[in-house]
């Protein structure tokens, strides 16, 4: 006899099919219950996992039964409470926020409902963390997957392990992926089939672009409060890119770790970086009516989050707002009460956004990334501000299929590309695409950026992003973006940076850059990526940390890694972190929002062109960044 314990709910004369639950539960014990009731949830899952035994749970929701998620004690496989958030969640349920309070239904047609389960079950028994939906509508099995949010199965992170050192380890630079790493399997089959379900989700869709020339997926998922990306030379990897970029932006808010709240940096200065090292605002931008910042002094009492020095490996705190750019602080505790509330402007003390954020594998994959990133839009950004003749990537000497067929593609468009060498100081490869219609009309030019360890991958990200936004019309007329030109501090979203520079009256200031030297990709970027290949040894590590020494010859020599991984990353073999670099020229949206005071590093570099930021020169013109 099946070991069954009945719920609360669950009344005289309701109706369970034993046998069909035993088959399909095995040796698990078995949870029934008409509706949803989470303390009664809560007290079996723990019985059974005290225990050390499989758990099944049964749930009678009108004409439906849930028949799972069958629990074995596997960290990726969910339980009772991760279906029922995911469920809820996927189409922002009312009772999100009241998930503890018990919910009965009705049962509607048992008899039938008992027949359907008792084939279902005999026909292919449960697999952990399958549940099967039954209904005299359909029948249907969903993999449901552990939720970070789940107040039943995900454990809450404690202090010790936020407070711990970070002692890096030497990872398998090039052998397979299925070789080097644990979890899932970086394909897009299936990434596809353990993640996607229009029901559970933990992605609820993936939807294809059919408006662009080449394959571009986007992937939704409702615990990452922006859709994931991917372009690609074919719809699969497209898929594959678009699931992983959404589970690096799933890691944008602090879900799970601990925080230092409501503190002025005067009272943990001994344990934190001084929040002014990340650049601050004049006091025209925090007065002005567009600026979405606060002032910020040494005894404003803001949130902190632990990072990680990554030269010694010590824990050390920064701005919760610079460590995760989703943060809020005043929904810091709730992310789905949140994203819930109508569209605002957050008011937080930095502007901060995604630059730097990044997944892989390991945390030192996900860092190097990072850096990487930061790399890009820092030397794209002391590029702009300094103002001089760039020199020129000579695109015949691009030996990549890819970067050919979307140079020609730009071409096609009526726009010339020029991939101008930005790497700065960083040594790293940084190249700025610009494309410049040959109409000299309206929208009269676009900029992109794109970095890598290897020249011929940043070169080919620069040219993913212009092939894209040459090839669709803009969205606006140029009558609209004229007052950007008049007045600057119109400039509020990023959209607007875009908008300046697609009038014609800009393309001088846009051409002034083109007066450099015109250069093989060999010459643009010498030594690369032979040097990071032999500094790095076949180890990930060992790439990080050349990479780290090309910022601490910079100036750059404070890099702190704040891991925004979730248990949800974790089940996957995914690490995301985000590298906060005091000192680093931040990528920025709005013109009121641009954070350029107080960094020693870009005042050296405008030094050299004559320019003195200080109140009555900051902010400095409007970038181009898309």
């Amino acid at each position: 006899m099946a070991d069954i314990r009945f719920g609360p709910g669950w009344r005289r004369g309701d109706r369970v099919d034993a046998q069909a639950l035993a088959t399909a539960g095995g040796d698990a014990a078995i949870a029934v219950n008409r509706g949803w009731d989470l303390s009664w949830e809560r007290k079996t899952w723990s019985e059974s996992a005290h225990h050390g035994r499989a758990h099944l749970s049964v749930r009678h929701l009108g004409d439906e039964v849930l028949v799972g998620p069958l629990w074995i004690n596997r960290d990726a496989a969910g339980c009772s409470a991760c279906a029922e958030y995911r469920g809820r969640v996927a189409v922002d349920h009312p009772l999100l926020d009241r998930l503890a309070e018990p919910v009965s239904a009705p049962i509607y047609g048992a008899p039938l409902l008992d027949e359907l389960l008792d084939i279902v079950v005999r026909e292919r028994p449960l697999r952990a963390g399958e549940l099967i939906a039954v209904s005299t509508r359909r029948v249907a099995r969903h993999r449901i997957r552990r939720s970070l949010h789940c107040p039943v199965c995900t454990p809450r992170l404690e202090g010790a392990r936020i407070h711990r050192r970070l002692s890096p380890r030497p990872t398998a630079q090039h052998p397979p992926v299925r070789d080097r790493r644990e979890g899932i399997e970086l394909t897009a089959k299936a990434l596809r089939n353990e993640l996607v379900d229009t029901r559970f989700g933990p992605v609820l869709q993936l939807m294809r672009e059919i408006n662009t020339p080449f394959a571009m997926t986007g992937a939704f998922a409702p615990d990452s409060r922006n859709v994931g990306y991917g372009r690609a030379v074919d719809l699969a990897s497209a898929e594959t890119i678009a699931i992983l970029e959404t589970y690096e932006r799933m890691g944008g808010f602090p879900h799970h770790r601990e925080l230092v709240t409501n503190t002025p940096y005067r009272r943990v200065a001994r344990y934190a970086i001084d929040p002014a090292r990340f650049g601050s605002y004049t006091r025209q931008q925090l007065e002005h009516r567009h600026c979405t910042v606060l002032p910020y002094h040494d005894d404003t009492p803001i949130d902190w989050v632990w990072g990680n020095r990554i030269a010694d490996g010590e824990p050390i705190l920064v701005p919760a707002e610079i460590g995760f750019y989703l943060y809020e602080n005043e929904h810091r505790l709730d992310y789905h009460a949140s994203r819930r509330l109508p569209a605002t402007r957050r008011r937080n003390y930095f502007d901060e956004s995604s630059s730097g954020c990044a997944l892989g594998s390991t945390v030192e994959e996900a860092a190097l990334h990072s850096l990487l990133e930061l790399a890009e839009r820092d030397s794209f950004l002391t590029s702009w501000h300094r103002g001089q003749p760039l020199p020129r990537v000579d695109p015949a000497t691009v030996d990549d299929p890819t970067s050919g067929s979307l140079l020609d593609l730009i071409d096609a468009n009526g726009f010339d590309t020029h991939l101008l060498v930005a790497s700065h100081d960083l040594g790293v490869p940084v190249v700025w695409g610009l494309a410049i219609n040959r109409a000299r009309a309206f929208p009269a030019s676009y900029s992109a950026a794109g970095s890598g360890v290897d020249p011929l991958g940043a070169v080919r990200a620069a040219l993913w992003e212009l092939a894209q936004i040459t090839s669709q019309p803009p969205a606006w007329t140029e009558d609209d973006c004229v007052p950007l030109l008049a007045d600057p501090w119109e400039i509020t979203q990023l959209e607007d940076h875009v908008r300046l520079y697609q009038l014609p009256a800009t393309l001088p200031i846009v051409e002034s850059y083109l007066g450099g030297p015109v250069l093989p990709l060999h010459r643009a970027f010498p030594g690369w990526p032979g040097l990071l290949v032999e500094a790095a040894a076949g180890d990930v590590l060992g790439a990080l940390n050349f990479v780290a020494r090309c910022f601490s010859a910079a100036g750059l020599d404070d890099i702190v890694l704040v891991d925004q991984s979730t248990v949800e990353h974790r089940d996957l073999g995914f690490a995301v972190v985000k590298a906060a670099v005091p000192g680093i020229v931040p990528m920025c949206f709005g013109h009121a929002q641009q954070r350029l005071v107080g960094l020693p590093r870009l005042r050296a570099a405008l030094d050299d062109v004559g320019v003195v930021p200080d109140e009555h020169t900051l902010p400095l013109r409007p970038h181009p960044f898309p």
